[in-house]
């Protein structure tokens, strides 16, 4: 076999595979025995090449096709195949219904029961299409159970609204609105306390507003002065700027310092005197209490008044001494004898009796 025939061979195997992977990717399996229908709907959202056909709920193929009837614009044909060799009737309905919340349409062939000999459909055949809708699809298209559900639905909401803001209902909606009709009457209560208070106040709150409207009109009056006051302030901030305020606190702190040292030199002082002051008073407490010589001094009243006589013969020795002189110290220039008489000195202290 030459090469080109190998290549070739290939090539046929790799597009027969292409092809059928395409196929299949679709939705049909070329290797497996099928059956293609048509049918059509008037709205096809939703519903995509590829989408499941079902059988009671089992999966037995898919969409092939989905086109426009050019000759009804309100017509969507749809072509589709059922695998294995399935009997189902010609008289079957296609129907069209949801496949879940998020997935999509679907196609479900419904049918009583199989069918025999001529009355199965085969390959190209046409059913008429339906479409029923997501709570049908989810109830499994029984249309009375659907409207039992509806009913009682309908019943218990209408029961539930007619319940709602009641006092003692069950339920937290319910237990909510009532909540919120005592809140609100609460408010149109408040509201009306509110408009009395008011309306009572009415004549403080106007002459109040009046009296912030003086003021203000003072303030603007006197805005010069103001200004003029808030100009010194900055004036005075100025200069105290440029005073150096930090080296005078820093100088008046030295001085402190200083003066604190001095305070504490004098209390050292203090100290030192109350000392003195208090062995002093222990001398004198002593002296006026003790047995010593001081204390004989200070206490005996017989050595005053020696003392004293003493002091006073002392005083008549020296008067006598000054008046009369030569009978103490005789002194002559020539070696003679003083013989003066002695003359008794006038009021002499001596002979004094008193």
């Amino acid at each position: 076999m030459s090469r080109e025939i190998k290549i070739g061979a290939f090539a046929f195997v790799v597009l027969i595979i292409a092809i059928w992977g395409y196929t299949y990717i679709k939705g049909e399996n070329l290797l497996a025995k099928s059956y293609t229908f048509n049918t059509s709907f008037e709205d096809v959202t939703q519903l995509t090449e590829s989408s499941p056909v079902y059988i009671n709920g089992y999966k037995v193929g898919s969409v092939l096709n989905i086109s426009l009837n050019t000759d009804n614009l309100r017509e969507i044909l749809v072509r589709f195949y059922v695998e294995n060799d399935y009997k189902i009737p010609k008289d079957a309905t296609v129907v069209m219904r949801s496949d879940g919340l998020v997935s999509g349409k679907a196609i479900s062939i419904v049918f009583d029961k199989q069918c025999t000999g001529p009355d199965c459909a085969k390959t190209g055949d046409h059913f008429d299409g339906s479409e029923i809708g997501m709570i049908e699809s989810m109830l499994g298209g029984n249309t009375d159970e659907v409207k039992e559900y509806a009913s009682v639905l309908g019943s218990e909401f209408t029961n539930a609204l007619s319940e709602l803001g009641a006092e003692g209902g069950e339920g937290a909606i319910n237990k909510t609105l009532f909540e919120l009709q005592a809140t609100m009457e609460n408010m149109t209560k408040l509201t009306a306390t509110t408009n009395d208070i008011l309306s009572k106040s009415a004549r403080s709150l106007t002459k109040t507003i009046d009296n912030m409207s003086s003021i203000t009109g003072n303030l603007s009056a006197n805005n010069e002065q103001i200004t003029s006051m808030l100009e010194n302030f900055n004036a005075i901030s100025t200069q105290l700027k440029d005073a150096n305020v930090g080296n005078t606190v820093t100088s008046s702190t030295a001085a402190i310092e200083s003066a604190q040292k001095t305070i504490e030199s004098l209390q050292g002082t203090l100290k030192t005197a109350d000392q003195a002051m208090k062995d002093l008073d222990a001398v004198l407490t002593k002296a006026n209490s003790g047995d010593g010589t001081l204390a004989q001094l200070l206490n005996d009243k017989k050595l005053y008044d020696n003392l004293e006589m003493t002091t006073k013969n002392l005083s008549l020795l020296l008067q006598d001494f000054r008046l009369n002189p030569s009978r103490y110290v005789k002194v002559s220039v020539f070696g003679g004898k003083n013989k003066d008489p002695y003359v008794k000195p006038e009021n002499d202290p001596a002979f004094d009796k008193n």
